[in-house]
């Protein structure tokens, strides 16, 4: 087969996800393309080898590809302007009209490469820009009418992976002006070939998955339908494979833990022969929850120590603080709470070293830094579901699936006093947590969007704070956690709107404008739904129980503003709650 042949076979394996077979194609025929001088046929190689690096995560791979098709595209420009040496120009055997479609069509596929690695890399706004530059590379002119739809199919790959990572850094309303485009260009019949077809399946997979990370379901399944059916049509097993993942996280979203394992035991066996390490990480997360959910804690364990390898091996620290704080929960279930601790100052780390950590990650880390102290709390309290580190798996698995809910303390004991002082300590992590997260309700104006961060974000976080309070017997502070709930914020006569989601400076005045998007991951949950609203929700003033007290869960709200710059009251006057 000719050379160009053979450059359009290893087109079509990198499409079916043979990303090996294709790299050792495109190999073979560099020494071949360097002995017929034929700089195209060379680029080419370049561009496609690029592409596979981009996939399979290999970056200096794709800054390489990149900057030697960059050099060769240079030297072409040099002869067009005049400024080559003689050497340069003697060598090329190249007309003008050639080598200026050579220098458009390859420039553009550089730049693909570039945006991508930039956005794997985490520089969104070298991404972004990059873009902009590959959108502004459109022509109408006739010679290079050719590579329209080459030029189309590459800014849409580009806003794919674009948009992609961003939520992989948590930047999800950061995407979707990314999505929307998207969608809008594989929305379509399309002209039935690959390219076209790819661009389906892969725009389908993740738009389908920014949909369930931001609780949107239903709108997930019709992509991922669409998106399996073409991987079938075009025999794209990884593709079917990761479709069925994703029904998969629909399905243990629902509570359906039967579909979720069949779903991702299905899944499995193609991801890992493709080697895909995220989404091999992501089938070892749901093996490891629903053998939890059944009571397997070390089989659990066991799991989420395979994610966790994966992850590291991607060097991705938000991926990795969630599974450190996912596996911790094994050590609280067995009364190892000094591994637990350790695991959280794990994922703590991770934060620091993210650049796109938000002040809501740390929050949530805090939080459950909290429930560690407050399991330990519970153990001294005789809890029969506490663990015992000196047990076997066997034990504490029993121990985990019997459990009965009941304590054997008896009030006034040195246990109680110490489980006291450690449930303390839990509501001083818990309760700034909880206040910090609760609060950027009064900056949503869409009221659907407002219900779902209390359902799906912060009423875990109050929930939890509550249960430490109330278990601390602190009756004071229950009495104003109640108070404070059955406020929770002002109205104002100002027209709510139902279109879009406005992020107000008045509840987070001490945060930076940029993390509020961070904010907009809205853990997944069923979306709720609501009727246009005709008021707006605003923050509390102080509010005081107490004629001869302070505002309630006043220092509580002082270490929210601390830790996570979030002022949960407005600086008016303080409302008497009492007649």
């Amino acid at each position: 087969m000719s050379i160009p042949g053979e450059l359009e076979r290893a087109r079509h394996l990198a499409l079916a996800a043979d990303e090996p077979a294709a790299k050792d194609l495109l190999l073979s025929l560099m020494p071949e393309i360097e002995k017929a001088d034929r700089d195209d046929l060379l680029l080419e190689t370049l561009a496609q080898l690029g592409e596979l690096y981009l996939v399979r995560t290999a970056y200096d791979g794709v800054r390489e590809g990149a900057s030697r098709i960059r050099e060769c595209l240079a030297a072409y420009s040099s002869i067009l302007d005049g400024t080559a040496t003689p050497e340069v120009v003697a060598k090329s055997t190249m007309n003008e009209a050639d080598a200026r479609h050579l220098i458009r069509r390859y420039s553009r596929r550089a730049q693909f490469l570039e945006i991508g690695l930039a956005a794997a890399l985490g520089d969104h706004e070298g991404a972004a820009a990059g873009l902009e530059v590959l959108d502004g590379m459109a022509s109408d002119d006739v010679a290079f009418a050719d590579l329209r739809d080459e030029h189309a199919y590459l800014c849409t790959y580009a806003r794919i992976n674009c948009a992609t990572a961003l939520c992989d850094d948590d930047l999800h309303v950061r995407s979707v002006s990314l999505w929307q485009r998207v969608i809008a260009d594989i929305d379509g019949p399309g002209n039935g070939s690959e390219s076209t077809d790819n661009l389906l399946v892969l725009g389908g997979i993740a738009y389908a998955r920014f949909c369930i990370e931001t609780g949107a379901l239903d709108e997930a399944e019709p992509w991922l339908r669409r998106a399996g059916a073409r991987a079938e049509v075009r025999k794209w097993p990884l593709a079917i494979a990761r479709t069925q993942l994703e029904r998969a996280t629909i399905s243990w979203a629902k509570g359906e833990q039967l579909a979720t394992e069949a779903l991702v035991r299905e899944a499995y066996p193609v991801i890992a022969e493709y080697l895909r390490a995220n989404d091999v990480s992501r089938c070892w997360l749901y093996f490891g929850l629903y053998r939890m959910a059944a009571g397997g804690l070390q089989v659990a364990d066991e799991c989420w120590e395979h994610a966790e390898r994966h992850w590291r091996e991607l060097g991705k620290p938000l991926h990795i603080h969630r599974i450190l704080l996912q596996r911790s929960w094994i050590a609280i279930f067995r009364g190892r709470y000094q591994d637990a601790t350790a695991m959280i100052e794990q994922a703590r780390a991770c934060l620091d070293e993210s650049p796109r950590s938000s002040w809501l990650a740390y929050a949530r880390l805090d939080d459950h830094l909290g429930s560690v102290w407050r399991a330990d709390a519970l153990a001294d309290l005789g809890f029969d579901g506490a663990g015992n580190p000196d047990e076997d798996w066997a034990a504490a698995e029993e121990r985990y699936r019997t459990a009965q809910g009941v304590m054997s303390c008896e009030p006034g004991s040195p246990a109680y006093v110490t489980a006291m002082g450690k449930l303390a300590r839990a509501a001083d992590l818990k309760l700034p947590a909880a206040l910090a997260v609760d609060s950027v309700r009064y900056s949503i104006t869409e009221p659907g969007a407002r219900a779902q961060w209390a359902e799906c974000v912060a009423a875990p976080l109050l929930a939890g704070a509550f249960s430490v309070v109330w278990e601390w017997e602190n009756r004071e502070l229950t009495s104003e956690l109640i108070e404070y709930h059955s406020a929770r914020g002002t109205f104002s006569a100002e027209r709510g709107q139902a279109e879009v989601i406005e992020w107000s400076r008045v509840a987070t005045a001490a945060a930076p404008i940029s993390d509020m998007d961070e904010l907009a991951q809205v853990a997944a949950g069923p979306p709720v739904q609501s009727g246009p609203s005709l008021t707006r929700l605003g923050p509390l003033p102080p509010m005081q129980m107490d004629p001869t007290g302070g505002p309630v869960l006043e220092r509580y709200r002082t270490l929210a503003l601390e830790r996570y710059g979030q002022h949960v009251t407005t600086d008016e006057v303080a409302w008497a709650t009492w007649p």
